[in-house]
């Protein structure tokens, strides 16, 4: 059986062929097209299909990852849509929570314009209270009202969000139906279907979001399917999510705010899945690629989740991995400000026309062009024809950076690079230090096509000891694409305190999200057999404003596996924030069963030590700048190397799509599964 993994990104589509049964695994890479996606993957598709002998019609399941949602909410090309909430309401998207994030001394600072403009929301007479009493009827004589000024006004999507909803869905769901009878044409999201829980501005945003990118995501996935059919491919498809889960097309359809980001989780899926087979527990994954750089942290083998996430400054409150991240890859400008500062990103040159370098029509230079500059990517190993860039890359630099600041051109280029580890050591912290965890207890897991190129230096920094590039690390994301399982989540919220929080109540909330996760997985025709319910439980101190998310074991809850909830949140808020108040009295907030459907794993560990390696018959050697020294170092072809192989540093290795750094004083070697491990010049007590 083979399973597909196409990761999109915002330079590169990564497409990733496994063979399930033999555990062979293929790798391309292919860049993107922005003005047309399915060229690019298509592109794909045909060169993964070339390199494994395969046909189009012998591939069985297709996994995609792509940052459609995130582009689109960019730029705001999307159909007309409507709001339809509570009779009061309907500002809840201007006022938000009131107060200004990152700078609060900014007295320029905007927030982003609503995705839904205020005459283009409608309120609805009805009232709920937030134990879900009905406090004021649905008036649904007004519906006709509003579908009228929809047709007028061109809308083609609409959200529907009341008041407490979440405590009962009733009206929402009658407004749904009385839509679908009225405006067949429409297409509609409901809170109580898309985020049934409390906090009225994320509820708001997620359902808009939700609803706003409906009709793009209907037309991509009918364009997406047509054109597999036009190349004879009848795969079963599925969409990566947030949760770091996939989902059915059909789904994915209906809730395409489950899509953000899914190319870099799927790159921490396969971190973790990495990891697992490795014995490393405590990961900092490290994902560089054209245009960001993607960070997260694993501990014990557990990704970490949040409800507290954002696209282009809109919130959405949907459970997704805790990613932190920046506008820190390849293609990154570097600029001199007014002030004289050297700067790097968030702009990117993308995939078109790219880094000056590849010849596209860049003029800017980037982190690619000062790598290439400084020697530590190497025209002999790079898939892009960098024959002849040399002097037009050096131009750029001296030009914008190098005389701007009165520098040398390999001075500029090295400072490029300072100032891009400097920012991506922000990224790692934001993960780490600022959330309670010693980067030094974890080792570095890096990957994407510019992993490697930095991760040496970046562990040194934090001092850790250890850094993982695993074997095709520009296709790493794709890989966490064909690892993948369906995961469908369900949450219900009730504020109870610990006085009214009993064994009989819990499980009768347990129990019925435990059948709407039984009910989502039989949508997506999972048998029963690899089928797992996962329990969680919101919890905070009572008068916080936020929670925690703490595990709950499955079956019957007693008096006994409360006691454990409450003891398991002290420890995790100890955690988190340094300290723990076992004397005040803990909140029970939201309720949530994870739903996973699991996928049969190809042997990864038989297929990498299977792989064959020949070793050039001439050693190659460069120059390269490592702190303002240059250094003749080796170049090696990563397949020419053999497990167990060792290098010391300075070393260059390269292979397709990715270049790894040994940096001076560093060392590495070849493991069992092709996997390059390399060791700073940090002790494992800390101390160089």
């Amino acid at each position: 059986m083979y399973r597909l993994g196409i990761d999109t990104g915002g330079t590169n589509t990564d497409v990733v062929l496994t063979d399930v049964d033999s555990g062979r695994m293929y790798y391309a890479k292919t860049p993107t097209t922005p003005k047309a996606l399915l060229d690019g993957i298509m592109n794909g598709i045909n060169k993964i299909v070339k390199i494994s002998g395969i046909r189009h019609e012998e591939l069985d399941e297709l996994v995609y990852g792509t940052t459609i949602v995130v582009n689109m909410i960019a730029q705001k090309q999307n159909e007309a849509a409507a709001l339809i909430t509570t009779r009061g309401f309907k500002d809840v998207l201007e006022i938000g929570r009131a107060y200004r994030k990152g700078n609060i001394y900014d007295i320029q600072m905007d927030a982003p314009d609503p995705l839904v403009k205020r005459n283009l929301r409608f309120e609805i007479t009805e009232r709920m209270d937030f134990l879900g009493r009905e406090l004021e009827p649905l008036r649904e004589e007004e519906i006709k009202d509003i579908v009228k000024a929809f047709r007028e006004k061109g809308i083609k999507t609409a959200a529907v969000c009341l008041m407490h909803s979440y405590a009962n869905p009733a009206h929402e769901l009658r407004i749904k139906e009385l839509l679908a009878k009225e405006w067949p044409e429409g297409y509609v999201s409901t809170s109580a279907e898309i985020n049934p829980q409390f906090r009225e501005y994320e509820r708001t945003s997620t359902t808009v979001i939700n609803a706003y990118m409906m009709p793009s995501m209907a037309s991509h996935i009918v364009d997406f399917r047509q054109r597999m059919a036009e190349n004879n491919i009848g795969a079963e498809l599925f969409m990566m999510q947030s949760n770091a889960g996939i989902m059915t097309f059909d789904v994915a359809q209906s809730k395409p705010v489950s899509v953000a980001d899914s190319g870099p989780i799927a790159g921490v899926i396969a971190g973790n899945y990495l990891a697992g087979l490795l014995g490393e527990k405590n990961i900092i994954t490290f994902d560089i690629g054209g245009t960001s750089t993607d960070v997260a942290l694993i501990q014990n083998n557990t990704i970490k989740f949040t409800t507290e996430s954002h696209i282009e400054g809109y919130p959405i409150s949907i459970p997704s991995v805790d990613l932190s991240f920046i506008g820190a890859g390849g293609g990154s400008i570097a600029w001199v400000d007014k002030g004289g500062a050297l700067k790097v990103g968030p702009v990117s040159a993308g995939a078109d026309p790219g880094p000056v370098c590849y010849g596209r029509g860049g003029e800017k230079p980037t982190m690619t062009d000062a790598n290439l500059v400084t020697g530590r990517i190497r025209p002999e190993i790079f898939e892009e024809n960098l024959a002849g860039a040399m002097e037009k890359t050096r131009a750029a630099i001296d030009k914008y950076i190098a005389k701007p600041l009165g520098l040398s051109v390999t001075e500029a280029a090295e400072g490029i690079i300072d100032v891009i580890n400097s920012n991506m050591l922000r990224a790692i912290k934001l993960v780490s230090v600022q959330k309670g965890y010693d980067p030094r207890e974890f080792t570095l897991l890096a990957y994407g096509g510019a992993g490697g190129l930095h991760a040496g230096r970046i562990a040194e920094e934090l001092e850790m000891p250890k850094v993982i590039i695993p074997y095709s690390p520009g296709t790493f994301s794709a890989t966490g694409l064909v690892l993948s399982d369906i995961k469908a989540d369900s949450v219900h919220t009730k504020l109870l305190t610990m006085e009214q929080v009993s064994p009989g109540l819990l499980n009768r909330i347990y129990g019925k999200l435990d059948v709407e996760g039984v009910e989502n997985l039989d949508k997506q025709n999972v048998p029963e057999e690899n089928r797992l319910l996962v329990r969680t439980c919101d919890m905070r101190y009572f008068g916080q404003a936020f929670e925690l998310s703490v595990p709950v074991p499955a079956g019957e809850i007693t008096d006994a596996v409360i006691v454990d909830m409450i003891d398991a949140f002290h420890e995790m808020h100890r955690q988190a924030f340094g300290h723990c108040m076992k004397e005040d009295p803990v909140e029970f907030v939201n309720y949530r069963v994870s739903a996973i459907g699991s996928f049969r794993k190809p042997d990864v560990v038989s297929s990498a030590m299977a792989m064959k390696h020949e070793r050039a018959e001439k050693q190659l050697y460069g120059t390269a700048i490592f702190d303002g020294k240059e250094y003749t170092v080796p170049i090696y072809d990563r397949d020419a190397l053999a497990i167990g192989e060792k290098i010391e540093g300075p070393a260059i290795v390269g292979e397709m799509g990715a270049t790894t750094i040994v940096y001076p004083g560093h060392s590495a070697e070849v493991d069992h599964m092709k996997n390059l491990i390399m060791y700073t010049n940090i002790s494992k007590e800390g101390g160089k």
